[in-house]
């Protein structure tokens, strides 16, 4: 669970396959959080990428809305960071995966604005390891409205670029940013930030 939902593993008796359900509770009075969580569905929804978790199905009841995705077998980037799992060359290997998932989003018009060892799972095939971004739950769309005012600020600070932590305008250029912090902390233990 985050702030912005709960994560359960759900299996769809329809298709006979485990999913992750991302439960997004309606809260009086806020909608900007349903809208946000209808952004995200709408940002995933336009992404078929091997290194991008997907969206399976999206719906809502009066309590909550449910994004419906890839059940991904793995631990996020900072849980293996952490236990120290992953070698240069394995940092390497997710990271071009992780530049793939983003030139692939950025020519969707998709801006994650969250890019992070925690929004990236690490599953094993063949060997390696391999990479996979999840939670679009603060992206943005270049074409559509907006669901931030001009001064407000959505991601985590560590990671953010100067103009996206300032409130200005921002472009694909934050994501790389923070990709590139990502891979140094990977690499170098700590984030230079």
């Amino acid at each position: 669970s985050g702030g912005f939902g709960i994560v359960w593993k759900a299996f769809d008796e329809k298709l006979e396959r485990a999913v992750a359900v991302k439960e997004v509770a309606v809260v009086a009075g806020s909608e900007r959080r349903s809208r946000r969580a209808d952004r995200e569905a709408q940002a995933v929804a336009r992404l078929s990428h091997p290194s991008i978790v997907a969206l399976y199905e999206y719906g809502q009841d009066g309590d909550a809305t449910y994004l419906i995705s890839e059940l991904v077998h793995g631990q996020t980037f900072d849980e293996m960071l952490a236990d120290g799992a992953l070698s240069d060359r394995d940092i390497a290997l997710i990271g071009a995966d992780l530049c793939r998932a983003l030139e692939h989003a950025h020519r969707a018009g998709v801006i994650h604005r969250d890019v992070k060892p925690q929004n990236v799972m690490v599953t094993e095939e063949d060997g390696e390891f391999r990479a996979k971004l999840m939670d679009f739950g603060v992206a943005h769309l270049t074409s559509g409205e907006k669901l931030t005012g001009t001064g407000d600020v959505v991601g985590t600070l560590i990671y953010m670029a100067p103009e996206q932590a300032k409130g200005k305008k921002i472009s694909s250029a934050v994501d790389v940013y923070a990709l590139a912090l990502t891979l140094y902390e990977a690499l170098s233990g700590k984030n230079p930030i």
